[in-house]
């Protein structure tokens, strides 16, 4: 049997014409195809293959496959469903996974000949035991919980094209989150729950990693204070740097960033989200405290932790001031890396049923289902004024101007800071319209 795994990518849709403009090399490897090809039953004899769309190009003749399987985002949806008729039509049977087939089963159903739904430790496996002997049934849903946190195989991290990644090392300790934020797709994904791994899968998982850094891609991995003052040490024990995510609640406490920069943390993402505590209110994070940004800030990097900070613009009652005072608590406070986002209604969350049931949805065009492009009618804006300022943000915050005041003399790590600025000013270039507007202070 051989099987092809793919992580489907919507920048393919156009055959790849644009895609040296986008990477020289990608931010890290997701686990998903990893861990998919580490639990193939061993009893199959499967030859499998993984293709990462964001680093590598899909043979024309899927590599001989029987099988295919694509995994999506809402954003590659299109994507996935292309690929998906293309093996079809070569006779080849196709699976569809990831977050968007599980929340949207019937479309994909109509591209696939079966759908695994959520999680696939214990699906994934029985699939494909069904399909060796002719019996595949169209949608798959099994619990995954006891099997993540007891069971969950090292990945299979032989198979990756590892010199595509900027972070080729990367693992989970946890899924789901404590939190429950209706704009974020990660509670409903993982059914409300937030579970852990036990410490001697991860410590086996680290150990089989190859030399290096590595990346925890958890939502929120060590906001359980009893979990964390086990994970630490073990972590500690790795002799490795790592960086992850974290909640204002983890990141703000000088005792809980003290034991993660001890056990190798040097970065952390951090939702901050907004700067107005109404809007985090209304999506279900008030527990971010807008006062405390700026001495939490100051804070993590007096402890040596780089900052990755992540906006959102277009929460419900947000004005077109919110751009420029968004770009200049930026520059202020020095975040090393800035990540903005527009609002985005995921299928699954609480942000589209509310705007769907108000009848706000725009379009169900899944390609801009990116963070990109504004796809419902904001309040407090027009459309044209939040896609705007989401690209006068991005313009300002990676001109050289803003770059410099971030990085000189105010950052744990400024020659790497210097380097991933530069990367970033390169992205933007990728979605910005030529002659777009930006703030006043841009470069």
């Amino acid at each position: 049997m051989q099987i092809l795994l793919i992580a489907a990518n919507a920048l393919r849709l156009d055959d790849g014409k644009r895609w040296h403009e986008t990477h020289s090399k990608y931010a890290y490897a997701a686990t998903t195809l990893t861990t998919l090809a580490a639990l193939v039953p061993p009893e199959l004899n499967a030859n499998v293959a993984l293709i990462d769309e964001a680093v590598d190009a899909v043979p024309g003749d899927f590599g001989g496959a029987d099988l295919v399987a694509v995994s999506a985002m809402t954003c590659d949806a299109q994507r996935a469903y292309q690929l998906a008729d293309m093996a079809r039509s070569k006779g080849i049977t196709v699976v569809l996974g990831g977050y968007h087939p599980t929340f949207m089963p019937q479309e994909a159903g109509e591209h696939a000949d079966a759908v695994v739904k959520g999680f696939a430790e214990v699906a994934w496996p029985e699939l494909l035991r069904d399909f060796a002997r002719g019996a595949m049934r169209r949608v798959y849903e099994a619990d995954w919980q006891d099997a993540f946190v007891s069971s969950l195989p090292v990945p299979r991290r032989d198979l990756l094209n590892r010199r595509a990644y900027s972070l080729p090392n990367t693992m989970e300790t946890s899924r789901g989150c404590p939190n429950q934020c209706s704009f974020c797709i990660v509670p409903p994904m993982h059914e409300r729950r937030y579970v852990q791994r036990r410490l001697d899968r991860i410590v086996a998982e680290i150990d089989d990693m190859p030399a290096g850094q590595f990346a925890i891609l958890d939502a929120n991995p060590m906001e359980n204070d009893a979990y964390a003052a086990n994970l630490f040490p073990a972590l500690a024990s790795a002799g490795r740097t790592w960086f992850a995510s974290a909640s204002y609640k983890s990141a703000a406490d000088k005792r809980w960033v003290k034991a993660a920069r001890a056990s190798g943390c040097r970065g952390l993402v951090i939702g901050f989200e907004s700067l107005d505590p109404v809007a985090l209110a209304n999506a279900g994070k008030s527990f971010n405290d807008v006062q405390g940004y700026g001495e939490m800030c100051r804070m993590l990097h007096d402890e040596g932790i780089v900052i990755l900070g992540c906006f959102v613009f277009g929460f419900d009652g947000e004005d077109t001031s919110v751009f420029e005072r968004t770009v200049a608590f930026v520059d202020q406070h020095h975040l090393d890396v800035v990540l903005y986002s527009v609002y985005t209604p995921f299928p699954g969350t609480g942000g589209w049923a509310r705007l769907n049931s108000q009848g706000r949805i725009l379009t169900t065009e899944w390609g801009r289902y990116d963070g990109r492009h504004v796809v419902f009618q904001p309040v407090g804006m027009t459309v044209e004024e939040l896609q705007n300022g989401f690209y006068s943000a991005w313009k300002h915050t990676y001109g050289f101007r803003s770059i410099f005041k971030r990085v000189v003399g105010a950052t744990p790590m400024p020659f790497l800071d210097l380097a991933v600025n530069v990367g970033f000013r390169h992205y933007r270039r990728t979605f910005l319209p030529v002659g777009t507007s930006a703030t006043r202070t841009a470069t």
